[in-house]
């Protein structure tokens, strides 16, 4: 198995100020990202990442301050979020390059 490394996408590219709201929002991501780290800045969301739409109750949950880990460029693809209650959210995403080795 071989090692497993990341480094970050230029900071241009990250994601800042997301709006999270009743709608569905899925990514904008940068054509060399494989994986990112998504911080929940306010309120709840609930969120999916396998391009299904979640909603206020089906999906998974995560409140402010959580941290989202998306390990591959499907799940980067795939995710959506909505929030969870009466308030929109906002999100900040971070993405990475993801080399592994032999």
């Amino acid at each position: 198995m071989g090692v497993r490394s990341r480094s970050n996408v230029p900071t241009a590219s990250n994601q800042y100020g997301l709006s999270v709201s009743t709608t569905a929002v899925s990514l904008t991501i940068p054509r060399v990202a494989m994986t990112a780290e998504i911080y929940v800045r306010t309120a709840s969301i609930v969120f999916k990442r396998d391009t299904g739409t979640p909603t206020a109750t089906e999906g998974f949950q995560a409140n402010q301050d959580d941290i989202i880990v998306l390990n591959s460029r499907a799940e980067l693809d795939g995710f959506r979020a909505v929030r969870q209650g009466g308030t929109d959210a906002t999100v900040d995403i971070e993405y990475y390059t993801d080399i592994s080795g032999d």
